[in-house]
């Protein structure tokens, strides 16, 4: 693997801006359908909720490979305690970003509902099955609830490393 630059690619940094902006919405869209009655409405933004999951599963894809034949090097200065948090928060963005598409997938197909992007139906992966659905709902309500807090939790260390520790942490993720 390379050493690494200073700051992220333009392509590293559109794709994480890109992906905050439909994680956040996705999880405020969520939280609405939880709320809401069912009927035309709740179905309809039901629908656009699962195409944009699936479109943000199809992105965590494309995030993966970016970062790997894209490095950035740590910011120089910063303690290893304090790397060591932020890449488990990381780690933990990064498998909540996965588990959040994957468990809303099976959870819609064993129910015995499709999933579509956009009007282009992804394939079936489990038939109905009552017991699945539940783990799926579980995981996909805690996970939420978890990727809610890890999100703050890393605006928040952006926000330590810009205005208290005045380093390059934030800085890299904007500009070039």
């Amino acid at each position: 693997m390379r050493k690494g630059g200073k700051y992220y690619s333009p392509a590293t940094k559109m794709v994480h801006w890109l992906m905050a902006i439909i994680i956040i919405g996705l999880l405020v869209v969520g939280t609405l359908l939880e709320n809401m009655a069912n009927g035309p409405e709740k179905f309809e933004l039901m629908a656009l909720h699962k195409s944009v999951g699936v479109l943000a599963l199809f992105l965590f894809f494309l995030r993966i490979p970016l970062r790997i034949i894209n490095p950035v090097r740590p910011v120089s200065g910063v303690p290893k305690s304090t790397q060591m948090v932020a890449g488990a928060v990381k780690g933990l963005l990064y498998l909540s970003m996965l588990l959040m598409p994957v468990s809303g997938i099976l959870m819609s197909q064993s129910a015995g509902y499709s999933v579509a992007m956009f009007g282009w139906e992804i394939p079936t992966l489990v038939a109905e099955n009552e017991q699945l659905n539940e783990i799926a709902g579980l995981t996909h309500g805690i996970v939420s609830k978890v990727l809610m807090a890890l999100i703050a939790l890393h605006v928040l260390g952006a926000l330590y490393h810009h205005f208290i520790r005045r380093d390059e942490t934030l800085r890299r993720m904007i500009r070039d």
